[in-house]
């Protein structure tokens, strides 16, 4: 388990932390790629903010919500996000992190963090 600092920043050495990316992509990525193919917007407009996807990422256990896997349109977003930004530790940190919140039921039907 990996222990964040009561206020995390969304930077790390001038550069942008896999979590941050991980939370956008499931904050305005999947909210924009939703509209585009005009399939159903999220019932709450509002996401969770950064620190409460930090809070959860860290302090909540598997065991104790229900268990989503990710969607395969998502495991195909990361593999074309992987063909165009390379594999990497950033690239990994970013999915585990998607994978994360998936199993912790944070994201909804929509792809899009829960409130």
């Amino acid at each position: 388990m990996i222990n964040y600092p009561s206020s995390v920043n969304a930077l790390r050495d001038g550069q942008f932390i896999p979590e941050f990316a991980a939370y956008t992509k499931l904050t305005l990525v999947n909210r924009f790629q939703n509209e585009l193919k005009g399939g159903p917007l999220s019932s709450n407009s509002n996401s969770m903010t950064f620190q409460q996807f930090m809070d959860a990422l860290q302090n909540q256990q598997p065991d104790s919500v229900p268990t989503r896997n990710v969607p395969r349109e998502e495991e195909e977003t990361n593999r074309f996000y992987l063909q165009q930004n390379g594999e990497s530790l950033f690239a990994r940190k970013r999915y585990e992190a998607i994978e994360r919140a998936y199993r912790l039921g944070l994201v909804d039907a929509n792809g899009i963090l829960k409130f």
